[in-house]
């Protein structure tokens, strides 16, 4: 077994370095949401996993700020302040 080895280590780390980038885009391709339904899911669960960790403030009236909460609470990930149309009340 050792000779068999011995004499085709070229042949055994090419196949493992073709098998790794090959397998890994398998993976891929079988982990994403393969019907419109259950992309729909897939997109649903994202957002309310998002939605946990954001943060709305408003700091004054029409302006709301949003915050993703990043691994640590004083890091945020991502934060975005809108200005709020004005509404009149006609």
């Amino acid at each position: 077994m050792f000779n068999f080895i011995d004499r085709n280590l070229s042949l055994i780390f090419g196949a493992i370095l073709f098998a790794l980038p090959v397998g890994a885009i398998c993976m891929a391709a079988c982990s994403g949401p393969s019907t419109p339904e259950e992309k729909v899911v897939y997109d649903a669960s994202y957002t309310d996993r998002a939605k946990e960790d954001m943060v709305v403030l408003s700091p004054r009236p029409g302006v709301e700020c949003y915050i993703l909460r990043g691994r640590h609470s004083v890091e945020p990930r991502v934060m975005s302040c809108v200005v709020l149309p004005v509404t009149t009340g006609q």
